[in-house]
């Protein structure tokens, strides 16, 4: 999906979002997996705020 897709349906969660970066899923947005992503924590943080956020643009 769109970044902003991912931000509309979790708006706010962070947490979540950052555990989903880190363990990878499958099932949420259809049948292609999202493979776990191997980086530290603190980066899938910084990812998930700016999802949750709502995905901004940078300026």
């Amino acid at each position: 999906p769109a970044f902003v897709d991912v931000a509309k349906k979790h708006a706010g969660k962070t947490d979540y979002l950052a555990g989903k970066i880190v363990s990878g899923g499958q099932g949420v947005w259809g049948d292609i997996p999202m493979p776990p992503q191997t980086l530290p924590e603190a980066d899938a943080k910084a990812i998930a705020a700016w999802l949750a956020s709502g995905a901004p643009k940078a300026k």
